[in-house]
């Protein structure tokens, strides 16, 4: 849980190809400061300055005393939340290197954070780094507000639609020997006891269910229950649908129209491959 060695190595090879010794801010969370700050200067390159901005108001001020007087340092360490405090003493350096840790958090252009830092992020500073680990949720709008961040000039809220590194291929550009895609809809009725139990959601009938165990239970988001009712009995584990003992059986297809329709499908289907493939 801290910025790790890459982090690290990264900022001592640009001080020695570059001959640019930073300042460099770090941005982490409040979780990973402590393990962080250890870290920097101490296990790969020991000659790194690491400074860590932290504390309360009082602790802050004297810090700040310290760093305009000695502002010799490699790397200032801080939290986003004191960044947002202390923005304009932070913006009084010339960073070179802007790292932002957990960068997901400026997946939001409208974001204080994102309209904070940006300014942080001067034209003079060198180039920013962010690491994330946490996955884009298929919105572009995301992904465009982190490279709005590293190079606002090709990526501004004006050029939002016409943005160059969008790759767009359609099929019948890349791959027209495809065919066109075929989709056949298959409807399946459900089971008896599915229709039991989702009648029985829907009335909040626990003594449906049969069990005491059930009946401990309070039915929460029904329509969370509703659906996990037609996909499989078996997912509503609080409620002890699925009988004992627990094991992989027939009784898995049985419990869901879905898995039955595609049991019998799966059926026919291997049927008429091993009919295509006999001499």
């Amino acid at each position: 849980n801290s910025l790790g060695k890459s982090t690290e190595q990264l900022l001592s090879s640009f001080i020695w190809q570059e001959e640019d010794e930073g300042p460099f801010m770090i941005l982490c969370p409040l979780s990973h400061l402590d393990s962080s700050a250890s870290f920097l200067g101490f296990k790969i390159v020991p000659f790194l300055s690491c400074v860590t901005y932290a504390g309360d108001k009082e602790e802050r001020a004297h810090l700040q005393q310290d760093l305009k007087q000695e502002s010799h340092f490699h790397v200032l360490l801080t939290t986003y939340e004191i960044c947002l405090k202390n923005a304009p003493f932070l913006k009084s350096f010339t960073w070179s290197i802007l790292v932002v840790d957990e960068a997901h958090r400026l997946k939001n252009q409208s974001s204080l954070l994102h309209k904070t830092l940006s300014k942080v992020n001067s034209k003079d500073m060198v180039f920013s780094l962010l690491l994330t680990g946490t996955p884009f949720q298929n919105r572009l709008q995301e992904f465009y507000s982190l490279l709005s961040f590293v190079e606002p000039d090709l990526f501004s809220k004006e050029q939002m639609e016409d943005f160059p590194f969008l790759l767009r291929r359609v099929k019948a550009e890349v791959a027209t020997e495809l065919p066109k895609k075929t989709e056949i809809v298959i409807y399946h009725n459900t089971l008896t006891l599915q229709k039991i139990y989702y009648k029985a959601i829907l009335m909040k009938d626990l003594d449906a269910f049969g069990n005491e165990m059930a009946k401990k239970f309070k039915l929460q988001n029904i329509l969370s229950q509703l659906q996990k009712c037609v996909d499989h009995l078996y997912l509503m584990v609080r409620y002890c649908v699925e009988p004992e003992p627990f094991e992989v059986k027939d009784h898995l297809i049985e419990a869901t129209g879905k898995l039955h329709l595609l049991d019998n499908l799966l059926d026919f289907l291997f049927g008429l491959e091993s009919v295509r493939c006999s001499p």
